[in-house]
């Protein structure tokens, strides 16, 4: 009795799982109809497509026979089929390349497919090459179709080919020879696209190049695709380039970390400035700031990473003594034996009016490098001042006694006399500029009795 009563309960849930309401069934039918109609349409593309090759290779074949007859060829028959071979090739890449994107097409039609695709998309693209090379006119848009369609074809025929079969064999040892190549074609498209400045095509075209071997695993190891003849760097910089002339801040972003990568000096140089100046030109300051701080990390040794110092320390300066304070003092803690780092922190005295601990800094700057014209310059600067600065309290005093107006003057002189050899080595380093040099030059040898050496300045000035 139980086990009826089961067979009887299993068989009531079995109905009510399979039952289906009146809605249901009209949209599983429609769902059915639907799928019907789209493997019939992809595979009417797919039809229509190797229709097209069909005919290319017809026309192909025309242009042969009219060429063999040499001198009596008809030049115009050949000129209107290649004109019908570009325009069905690219009407059969279209088709076929929507038909293989489906999942209505049967493995066993893939393959030949694919090497159709592949056969149109190489006429296109060997037409459009040789026009690029002779500097004539070529569609770019075809081109980038057929790049794209090759590498899909190619990927399809190594896929759903048979090594087994002999003539698909023969095919695929071809196509494995042929399939790394490709690899290169992004990178021609992509510098055409630059040149073009058609930006969407470089981008499509720069990470076609760059994640090849991500997609397409199969040949990852090959040495075209691991040591490319062109590095994506370069092309990463070109778009950079670019991007940054039309303000496309979202393009420098998204290229700037490949950009840096390639190995030329100036191009390094340009795109760590750039990003900074990106958020400069968008008013972002604190984006700035640490774009500013990144550039500096990235080449702190450099005249990039040096600039960037000095732009921040304007920055700060104009903030106030705090914040100058507070950043300078923290640069020279990250870079002690950098010899800007070393001015910075003394600039940030100097804005004080504490010359001697201005000196200090300054002097360790020159010290690191005795060619750099700013810290010499300071160096000497904070003497003379100081020594300004003494001769004017000693003027304002009431010195009676001789002995003490000597010992001043003597302490002036002292000053001044330390002012002199940093003002004399900036004199060789900037020859050319007296405006900084001569003056206090012709103030310094007065009060150090160098008679004719004041007057020699007094020639720079006048």
């Amino acid at each position: 009795m139980k086990k009826i009563l089961f067979t009887i309960a299993l068989a009531l849930f079995t109905g009510s799982v399979m039952a289906q309401t009146p809605e249901e069934k009209a949209a599983a039918k429609a769902a059915k109809a639907a799928l019907k109609e789209a493997t019939k349409q992809a595979n009417k593309k797919l039809s229509d497509g190797m229709a097209c090759a069909t005919e290319v290779q017809t026309l192909y074949q025309a242009i042969q026979m009219e060429q063999q007859k040499g001198e009596s060829s008809n030049d115009k028959l050949i000129a209107e089929n290649e004109a019908k071979i570009q325009t069905v090739s690219l009407e059969g890449i279209e088709l076929l390349t929507e038909a293989l994107s489906t999942e209505y097409i049967k493995d066993s039609k893939k393959f030949q497919a694919y090497k159709a695709l592949d056969d149109m998309a190489t006429m296109i693209l060997n037409s459009e090459l040789v026009k690029a090379s002779k500097k004539e006119p070529y569609d770019r848009a075809s081109l980038a179709s057929s790049i794209f369609a090759i590498t899909d074809a190619c990927h399809g025929q190594l896929t759903y080919g048979k090594e087994d079969d002999q003539m698909q064999n023969v095919i695929l040892q071809a196509v494995k020879l042929k399939f790394p190549k490709t690899h290169a074609y992004y990178a021609y498209l992509c510098q055409f696209c630059i040149e073009a400045k058609d930006m969407d095509g470089a981008e499509k075209a720069l990470d076609a190049y760059v994640n090849f071997p991500v997609k397409y695993p199969e040949v990852a190891d090959n040495e075209l695709i691991k040591n490319p003849e062109y590095p994506a760097s370069q092309f990463a910089f070109n778009i950079f380039f670019t991007a940054y002339n039309e303000k496309n801040y979202e393009l420098m972003n998204k290229y700037y970390d490949l950009a840096l990568q390639f190995d030329n000096k100036d191009s390094h140089n340009f795109v760590l400035r750039a990003k900074p100046q990106m958020y400069k030109d968008q008013g972002k300051t604190e984006e700035w700031i640490a774009a500013m701080k990144e550039m500096i990390a990235l080449s702190p040794d450099n005249e990039v990473g040096e600039i960037g110092m000095q732009q921040l320390m304007s920055h700060y300066n104009k903030i106030g003594n705090e914040a100058i304070d507070a950043y300078t003092k923290e640069l020279v803690e990250k870079y002690p034996n950098n010899r800007v780092a070393n001015y910075c922190r003394g600039f940030a005295f100097y804005a004080k009016n504490d010359f001697n601990n201005a000196i200090t800094f300054f002097q360790k700057s020159v010290d690191i490098d005795p060619n750099y014209a700013d810290g010499v310059y300071n160096c000497a600067y904070c003497y003379y001042q100081n020594a300004l600065e003494k001769a004017r309290a000693i003027s304002g005093k009431k010195m009676k006694s001789p002995a003490a107006i000597k010992a001043a003057e003597e302490e002036v002189k002292s000053l001044f006399a330390k002012a002199a050899p940093y003002f004399e080595r900036y004199r060789e380093l900037e020859t050319k500029d007296p405006s900084k040099w001569a003056a206090p030059l012709k103030v310094i040898y007065n009060n150090t009795g160098e008679k004719e050496k004041a007057a020699e300045m007094d020639a720079y000035l006048n």
